[in-house]
Protein backbone atom coordinates (compact mmCIF):
# COMPACT_ATOMS: atom_id res chain seq x y z
CA UNK A 1 0.00 0.00 0.00
CA UNK A 2 1.27 2.98 -0.72
CA UNK A 3 1.07 6.57 1.61
CA UNK A 4 -0.07 10.01 -0.21
CA UNK A 5 1.91 12.83 2.20
CA UNK A 6 -0.80 15.74 1.88
CA UNK A 7 0.50 18.96 0.57
CA UNK A 8 0.52 22.31 3.47
CA UNK A 9 0.16 25.84 2.60
CA UNK A 10 3.60 27.36 2.02
CA UNK A 11 5.25 28.94 5.17
CA UNK A 12 6.76 32.27 4.86
CA UNK A 13 9.64 31.32 5.57
CA UNK A 14 12.55 28.35 6.04
CA UNK A 15 15.69 27.56 6.67
CA UNK A 16 15.93 25.79 3.71
CA UNK A 17 13.71 25.83 0.45
CA UNK A 18 14.56 22.78 -2.19
CA UNK A 19 12.98 23.49 -5.25
CA UNK A 20 12.25 20.73 -7.38
CA UNK A 21 11.23 17.04 -6.10
CA UNK A 22 13.43 14.85 -8.08
CA UNK A 23 15.65 12.17 -6.86
CA UNK A 24 18.20 14.98 -5.84
CA UNK A 25 16.03 17.91 -4.49
CA UNK A 26 14.48 14.53 -1.91
CA UNK A 27 17.44 13.09 -1.20
CA UNK A 28 18.86 16.91 0.18
CA UNK A 29 15.16 17.38 2.17
CA UNK A 30 15.80 13.93 3.30
CA UNK A 31 19.41 14.18 4.80
CA UNK A 32 18.93 17.75 5.95
CA UNK A 33 15.50 16.36 7.83
CA UNK A 34 18.18 13.59 9.16
CA UNK A 35 20.38 16.34 10.35
CA UNK A 36 17.34 17.51 12.72
CA UNK A 37 16.23 20.55 10.36
CA UNK A 38 12.74 21.03 10.67
CA UNK A 39 12.09 24.00 8.74
CA UNK A 40 12.83 22.72 5.10
CA UNK A 41 10.26 23.61 2.14
CA UNK A 42 10.63 21.51 -0.91
CA UNK A 43 8.67 22.59 -4.01
CA UNK A 44 7.50 20.63 -6.88
CA UNK A 45 5.15 21.71 -9.41
CA UNK A 46 3.33 18.16 -10.25
CA UNK A 47 3.91 14.96 -8.39
CA UNK A 48 7.30 13.88 -6.79
CA UNK A 49 10.02 12.36 -8.75
CA UNK A 50 7.37 12.86 -11.75
CA UNK A 51 10.15 14.93 -14.10
CA UNK A 52 13.31 13.52 -15.37
CA UNK A 53 13.91 11.46 -12.74
CA UNK A 54 10.72 9.31 -13.69
CA UNK A 55 12.57 8.90 -16.89
CA UNK A 56 15.72 7.87 -15.48
CA UNK A 57 14.10 4.86 -13.36
CA UNK A 58 14.30 1.45 -13.72
CA UNK A 59 17.61 0.43 -12.74
CA UNK A 60 20.32 1.28 -10.17
CA UNK A 61 23.84 0.64 -11.41
CA UNK A 62 26.52 0.56 -9.01
CA UNK A 63 29.47 0.95 -10.95
CA UNK A 64 30.98 3.81 -12.13
CA UNK A 65 33.58 5.31 -13.36
CA UNK A 66 35.62 6.54 -10.26
CA UNK A 67 35.38 5.38 -6.75
CA UNK A 68 33.52 8.13 -5.39
CA UNK A 69 30.78 7.79 -7.75
CA UNK A 70 30.29 4.21 -7.00
CA UNK A 71 29.99 4.84 -3.11
CA UNK A 72 27.17 7.05 -3.79
CA UNK A 73 25.73 4.45 -5.81
CA UNK A 74 25.94 1.80 -3.43
CA UNK A 75 24.77 4.00 -0.69
CA UNK A 76 21.91 5.23 -2.80
CA UNK A 77 20.63 1.81 -2.91
CA UNK A 78 21.83 0.85 0.05
CA UNK A 79 19.19 3.91 1.40
CA UNK A 80 15.97 3.11 -0.76
CA UNK A 81 15.99 -0.64 0.30
CA UNK A 82 15.49 0.58 3.68
CA UNK A 83 13.97 4.09 3.31
CA UNK A 84 9.92 2.42 2.92
CA UNK A 85 9.88 0.71 6.46
CA UNK A 86 11.75 4.09 7.67
CA UNK A 87 9.15 6.63 6.13
CA UNK A 88 5.83 4.25 5.68
CA UNK A 89 5.90 5.77 1.79
CA UNK A 90 5.99 3.13 -0.63
CA UNK A 91 9.19 3.41 -3.09
CA UNK A 92 8.55 0.22 -5.16
CA UNK A 93 12.09 -0.88 -4.95
CA UNK A 94 12.95 -4.08 -6.14
CA UNK A 95 15.98 -5.80 -6.44
CA UNK A 96 16.40 -7.76 -9.65
CA UNK A 97 19.87 -7.36 -11.04
CA UNK A 98 21.80 -6.47 -14.03
CA UNK A 99 24.54 -7.06 -16.88
CA UNK A 100 26.84 -5.30 -19.77
CA UNK A 101 27.69 -6.97 -21.67
CA UNK A 102 29.26 -4.19 -23.87
CA UNK A 103 29.55 -0.48 -23.34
Amino acid sequence: MTKTVPSKAIPNKARAVIIGGGVSGCSVAYHLAKLGWTDIVLLERKQLTSGTTWHAAGLIGQLRASQNMTRLAKYSADLYLKLEAETDVGTGMRQVGSITVAL
